[in-house]
């Protein structure tokens, strides 16, 4: 994931982006999350950044890349203070358009989980997943 997330961030975000920490969901229904803590009432920071993506799938590339990037909008709307509610409003929908166009990425607000496979059997996992996590 940390591969992923850096070569996006230059790649997109002008590496504006501080490393984050990773986490492992495993749900079927979320593809991918992101969190992070506030400073008190006067301290408006974005602490403690998460990105999270399920292992419930086996994504391609592609696939990952684009939940990757969806993660990294409300990172960046959070840190630059557009969006601290990590909504998929209209500043998130007018920059996932914008990198949808200029890059021939896919990220939606809303994701129909059918068009991915689902990791069968046991927990072990797939090269491409194996590769994006060490």
């Amino acid at each position: 994931m940390q591969l992923i997330f850096d070569e996006c961030n230059m790649k997109y975000f002008e590496g504006k982006l501080l490393f984050p920490q990773f986490d492992l969901l495993h749900s079927f229904r979320t593809c991918g999350y992101f969190q992070y803590t506030q400073g008190g009432w006067f301290d408006k920071t974005v602490y403690n950044p998460v990105i999270s993506i399920t292992d419930y799938y086996d994504f391609t590339e592609k696939q990952f890349v684009d939940i990757m990037v969806h993660e990294m909008i409300h990172y960046y709307m959070a840190y630059f203070g557009l969006d601290k509610r990590l909504r998929h409003g209209k500043k998130f929908k007018e920059m996932a358009e914008r990198l949808n166009k200029e890059y021939g990425l896919h990220i939606a607000t809303v994701l129909d989980i059918f068009q991915y496979k689902r990791r069968m059997g046991t927990p072990s996992l797939s090269y491409w997943f194996a590769k994006l996590i060490s």
